[in-house]
C-alpha cells in the first residue's frame, strides 16, 4: 500500500465522513418546504454548527461555498471599489489569493510577512486598501503568519483583514482575528469541493440569483459535501510534529535544507532543497510507493518556478513532504535512505 505524504494537496476522507456523506446523498434540496426539504435544511444546519464552532464563529457568520477559493474570490473580488480599489497581499499566497492581488508584501528568508513593510505601505497607500490578505499557514513551506500583529494593524488603519486559512484545519485551532475567515475541509480528512467563509463585516454576493446562504451565496446547497464538512469539524484536532521532525532530520543527514526552519510552522510540513533535483527525488520515491510532491498542486506544471521559493530567496525544485494524523513515516524514511544511496552511488 502507499505511502502517502501529501496531505498539504489533500487528505484521504476520514470513514466517519465518508459515511456521513454516503447517508446524506439523497437528501431533498433544503430550500423545500416539505418534511425532506425540512430535514436537509437540519443537515445543512447541523453542520453548519459544527463548522462555526470549529472557527469560533456566530453559525450565522459561515457562508458555505465550493471550497476556499471561491470564498477568496468573494471577498477579495467583492471588497474593491473604484475609491478603494487595492488588494494588499503577502508574496507567498496560494494562488487563489494571489490572482486578485494588486500589491505584494515582501517576505524574509523564512518566508515570514515583513512588518515593517506593512506599516509602510499602509502608511502610504491606506485609504487605497480594500482588503489586507495574508494565510495563517503556508501551503508549501508550512510557514506560520503573524497573522495577529498583521490583524491589529489592520484594525487600527480601519482595513478589512482577510487570512485563509485552509492549511490550519484538522492540524492547529482556527486564528479568531479578522474581517474574513476562508477554509475547507479537504487537507483535513473532509471531502474537496466544499469550502467556507467566516464573514463577521458586510459583503457584497459574488453569486447572486437565490436566497441561499442568507443571500450571501446563491445556488443549491452541495449538502453531502457539507454534511461531510461538519463531520470533519467535529474530528478536527491538533497534530503534533513529531513525525516533521524525523523528516526533518533525515533531509539534514542527506545533505538537505528544510526551508523556513528558523520559523512557527504547521506540524505536519517538510519543504526540503536536496543537492539533487527535488522533481527526481519526488519521481524517484513515487517508484518506491511514497507519494510526495514538489510543492502546490495548485501549481502543477510549474515545477521548478514556485513564487514562495523566489519570495524566500530560493532556487531550485523542492521536496514537499505533508503528513497526516495518522501516517507512520517509518516506511517513508527507509524509502528516502534507499533514493539517496542510489543518487549518491
Amino acid at each position: 500500500m502507499p505511502v502517502y505524504l501529501d496531505h498539504n494537496a489533500t487528505s484521504p476522507l476520514l470513514p466517519t465522513v465518508r459515511a456521513a456523506m454516503v447517508d446524506a446523498l439523497d437528501l431533498a434540496n433544503p430550500s423545500s418546504p416539505h418534511g425532506p426539504g425540512r430535514a436537509a435544511a437540519m443537515a445543512v444546519d447541523h453542520a453548519r454548527r459544527a463548522v462555526a464552532a470549529w472557527c469560533g464563529a456566530d453559525p450565522r457568520q459561515i457562508v458555505f461555498t465550493s471550497g476556499a477559493t471561491e470564498a477568496n474570490a468573494m471577498v477579495l473580488r467583492g471588497l474593491p471599489t473604484p475609491a478603494r480599489p487595492r488588494v494588499l497581499a503577502s508574496a507567498v499566497e496560494h494562488p487563489s489569493v494571489g490572482a486578485w492581488a494588486s500589491d505584494l508584501l515582501p517576505v524574509d528568508r523564512e518566508g515570514r510577512v515583513d512588518l515593517a513593510a506593512l506599516d509602510a505601505f499602509l502608511g502610504e497607500h491606506g485609504p487605497e486598501i480594500a482588503v489586507v490578505s495574508v494565510m495563517a499557514a503556508n501551503n508549501e513551506s508550512g510557514v506560520l503568519q503573524p497573522i495577529e500583529a498583521v490583524a491589529a494593524r489592520c484594525t487600527a488603519a480601519r482595513i478589512p483583514f482577510h487570512c485563509d486559512a485552509t492549511q490550519l484545519f484538522g492540524r492547529l485551532p482556527a486564528p479568531q482575528v479578522g474581517d474574513f475567515l476562508t477554509f475547507g475541509p479537504h487537507k483535513g480528512g473532509g471531502p474537496k469541493g466544499v469550502g467556507a467563509l467566516r464573514c463577521r463585516s458586510p459583503l457584497p454576493a459574488l453569486l447572486q440569483g437565490g436566497p441561499q446562504e442568507r443571500g450571501r451565496r446563491a445556488g443549491t446547497e452541495n449538502v453531502a459535501a457539507i454534511v461531510g464538512f461538519g463531520e470533519a469539524a467535529r474530528q478536527a484536532g491538533t497534530m503534533e510534529p513529531s513525525s516533521r521532525l524525523a523528516l526533518e532530520a533525515a533531509v539534514r543527514r542527506w545533505g538537505g535544507r528544510v526551508l523556513g526552519e528558523g520559523a512557527p510552522r504547521l506540524p505536519n510540513t517538510v519543504l526540503a532543497l536536496f543537492p539533487y533535483p527535488g522533481d527526481l527525488i519526488v519521481m524517484a520515491l513515487d517508484l518506491e510507493g511514497v507519494a510526495v510532491s514538489t510543492g502546490s498542486a495548485c501549481a502543477s506544471g510549474a515545477a521548478g518556478h514556485s513564487h514562495v521559493l523566489r519570495a524566500m530567496g530560493e532556487d531550485g525544485i523542492a521536496v514537499r513532504f505533508s503528513t497526516g494524523p495518522m501516517t507512520a513515516v517509518g516506511p517513508a524514511l527507509a524509502a528516502l535512505d534507499r533514493v539517496m544511496e542510489r543518487l549518491e552511488g
